[in-house]
């Protein structure tokens, strides 16, 4: 059994309609609660529908275009897997372009929904963003670039810093590098381009998805308006408390 709890009206990032929350059914209103929400009770387990509280986030998709196995570069296709017909939810130049370039690669072009751009796999294994850290006192040699496994081998010269040896060779691991030298502060690993792609689509989602809107799920204007001349509270079935539910991104 659940209810849904549902914005009576437009307040601060939630609008009218909004299901904010999924809870068991007989769950009693809180406080002022009465004064912001709606209720509508109906005979399903919540688990069914808990996805229809969640926020709607920039989803993004990734596609490879073209690619030069001669130097191991790669242009690339990021695009949005849910928009509306009005456009909310695209991907946009300015809501990925710095993020591309943290990753050493880019901007080729970009129409709606869709930004295409150019990165070297050895640029992307030097990239700030690959190692998370400030990067401007270590010195990266690409020492051999194997095109049919699509391994690369690298030299890290960190003399300049002071880091512990061995925190430095087990961080060098944790990004996925099998490491072959180490010794003078200098470090030899070799890492695949599969390794590079998988990390730079991880974070892609992780770092440049952005909320669109505060709730994708609602119920109209007219069902609030109705259940409000009810007291505020209605039970159902679940056939019609489907019907009730809207998805933002299908509209």
């Amino acid at each position: 059994m659940a209810q849904l709890l549902i914005m009576k009206k437009d307040l601060g990032r939630h609008s009218k309609g909004d299901i904010v929350e999924i809870r068991a059914t007989s769950t009693p209103f809180g406080g002022k609660e009465p004064d912001a929400f709606i209720l509508i009770e109906f005979p399903s387990p919540m688990i069914d529908f808990e996805h229809c509280s969640k926020t709607w986030d920039l989803d993004i998709g990734y596609e490879i275009v073209n690619s030069d196995i001669s130097i191991d570069g790669f242009r690339i296709k990021v695009f949005s897997k849910l928009t509306n017909a009005t456009g909310v939810g695209n991907v946009t130049k300015k809501a990925v372009e710095q993020f591309i370039n943290l990753w050493g690669g880019s901007i080729h072009s970009f129409a709606e929904n869709e930004v295409v751009f150019d990165i070297l796999i050895f640029d992307a294994i030097k990239s700030t963003a690959f190692w998370e850290i400030p990067l401007d006192d270590v010195i990266f040699t690409e020492l051999n670039y194997e095109k049919s496994t699509g391994t690369h081998q690298v030299e890290v010269d960190y003399s300049a810093r002071q880091n512990n040896p061995s925190y430095v060779e087990r961080y060098v691991s944790r990004k996925g590098a099998t490491i072959i030298n180490h010794a003078n502060r200098i470090i030899t690993f070799d890492i695949l381009r599969s390794t590079m792609r998988q990390a730079f689509e991880v974070d892609i989602n992780r770092k440049a998805r952005k909320m669109l809107i505060r709730r994708r799920y609602h119920v109209s204007s007219n069902v609030v308006d109705y259940i409000i001349g009810q007291g505020g509270m209605i039970s159902t079935d679940t056939e019609t408390v489907m019907t009730y539910i809207k998805d933002k991104a299908a509209e």
